[in-house]
């Protein structure tokens, strides 16, 4: 179920019906949220929906645990039901395919008791790190089954042949849950918070739940923060008309972003990605300039559009883009790019391999581990990893060289900091083009010929089709950077609020790629 689909607009309406109907009813309220999550997730593949479950039930236990606490008899019957039943229901559709699902996750169930009982008699320190690294153990098995298994095992396959020994490929037909990087981080997170002692655990099942399976940022983010949106599950919602103009006026500008401009230049890279080898230098040009755009409007145009639906349910979800292209330093291109994912690999990756605490080598090579495990996070191809290493390697680059200290202590005129920073701004945004080549090019000999094609600025009339969709991006983007917000409706004048709106609307009816695509994210 897209967001830029008539089907989620009739789901949403009707949602937002009964949820203003619960307005005063809290607990109902959050069940809803869980129910309609679950519709909305299960419209992709409802057998997926018992991973969701276990993750849920798994990090609710160890968080209670961590924190030497435990679930009453009630409490565990009920999980133990939500579980199982759930199963059940889920393979009612395909009873002969997937009942099988029963046995183990029984005795999963009864395996997850048992060791929560020995657990819990444990030395305070020793039983803390216990049910953490049971959490961390769940999760990663999952996310590492689903979106890793058969990478690792063709991998394992092609070094044994460069060796010279015959292995049998040992490959599975695993179909990639959608958004499960993103639900397994906001899950992890929520435990080791609980573990730094950051958090205090949540006694109520339906809010953790509905928490963890919000919908509008499930599939693809941001990955909230427990510290930050599971509050907002404790209290009721007051929502008011800002709310709901504000929630809407991002909708509409992410779905522009989504829908006029990533669909549009989504065809003209993917046709010269697929056969670069009969591309002039100028269209190899154009390719990467297409997907350098296309995947910043079609994942920031979800953000937008998750952050809207939220405010428009009385909540309010993290800013995951800040104006990236405009970085002037790899450092800062990741504190403006999917920020939410940069600041869980500084938190729970950088800090916990050491940071910057040890000296410079080994901050350089845990910002290149973090780099690497974030590229694989993206995944499972080498691609991945190599733009990972890219980006670590150029992050390691402008720290030797200190160019982020030289920038907070320069003194030099304004006219020649301006100049800087326009030198600057473009050097970062040819790194930025080169890592998004890096990412999209699925072998080697793609990449080889990008870099030995592009060999000078040959004219493309594909180049005006580029400038034509991207100017108003452009031009908005200047428009927040002038106010220093990234919602400046607000603040401008009303005739230029309304025309603005009127422009987004018309492009949407006038300009939208016929079809539509997929999110990107939504395979990561």
């Amino acid at each position: 179920m897209l967001f830029n689909s008539y089907i989620f607009l009739i789901f949403f309406i009707i949602f937002a019906i009964f949820y203003g109907l619960l307005r005063r009813h809290l607990w109902w309220q959050n069940l809803l949220i869980l129910i309609a999550s679950y519709i909305f997730y299960g419209w992709w593949d409802e057998r997926f929906l018992i991973l969701i479950m276990i993750s849920t039930t798994t990090d609710y236990i160890t968080g209670l645990g961590v924190a030497n606490e435990k679930p009453t008899v009630r409490q565990g019957v009920g999980l133990s039901l939500f579980l199982f039943l759930g199963a059940v229901l889920l393979c009612l559709r395909t009873w002969n395919e997937t009942a099988w699902i029963l046995l183990p996750l029984s005795l999963f169930i009864v395996a997850g008791w048992l060791l929560h009982g020995r657990l819990m008699h444990l030395e305070d320190n020793l039983r803390r790190k216990a049910f953490l690294a049971v959490s961390i153990t769940v999760g990663l098995s999952i996310l590492g089954f689903f979106k890793y298994f058969n990478f690792f095992a063709d991998s394992f396959q092609q070094m044994a042949s460069g060796f010279g020994w015959q292995v049998d490929p040992i490959t599975l037909n695993i179909i990639l849950p959608v958004g499960i990087s993103f639900y397994t981080f906001q899950t992890m997170s929520y435990t080791i918070d609980i573990y730094r002692r950051e958090l205090q655990p949540t006694h109520s099942f339906i809010h953790f739940a509905s928490f963890l399976s919000f919908f509008p940022q499930l599939v693809a983010g941001p990955i909230e923060r427990a510290t930050h949106l599971l509050p907002q599950f404790s209290k009721l919602r007051i929502i008011h008309w800002d709310n709901i103009y504000s929630g809407l006026w991002l909708v509409l500008w992410g779905l522009y972003k989504k829908v006029v401009i990533a669909d549009n230049l989504a065809p003209i890279a993917d046709k010269i990605f697929m056969n670069p080898d009969v591309a002039t230098s100028g269209e190899l040009l154009v390719a990467v300039l297409a997907f350098t755009f296309q995947i910043y409007c079609d994942f920031s145009g979800y953000s937008d559009m998750a952050r809207g639906l939220a405010r428009m349910l009385g909540f309010e979800i993290m800013v995951n883009f800040n104006i990236p292209y405009i970085a002037k330093t790899p450092s800062e291109f990741w504190r403006r790019w999917h920020i939410s994912l940069s600041t869980w690999l500084r938190d729970y990756l950088y800090v916990s391999l050491g940071g910057n605490r040890y000296g410079a080598w080994l901050t350089y090579r845990n910002l290149m581990l973090t780099m690497l495990l974030g590229g694989l996070w993206h995944g499972a191809a080498w691609n991945f990893v190599l733009w990972g290493g890219y980006q670590g390697l150029i992050l390691v680059i402008y720290r030797l060289l200190h160019v982020d200290e030289w920038l907070a202590r320069r003194n030099s005129p304004l006219i020649i900091q301006y100049v800087q920073n326009i030198l600057l701004t473009c050097l970062m945004f040819m790194l930025i083009c080169f890592g998004w080549l890096l990412f999209r090019a699925h072998s080697l000999a793609t990449i080889e010929t990008f870099i030995f094609g592009i060999h000078s600025l040959q004219y493309t009339p594909l180049f005006a089709t580029i400038i034509f969709y991207i100017f108003p991006l452009v031009a908005f983007e200047m428009i927040q950077l002038s106010y220093r917000t990234l919602e400046p409706l607000a603040q401008l004048p009303s005739f230029i609020r309304l025309n603005i709106q009127l422009f987004m609307l018309c492009g949407l009816v006038f300009l939208s790629s016929k079809g539509g695509q997929q999110f990107i994210y939504f395979n990561f």
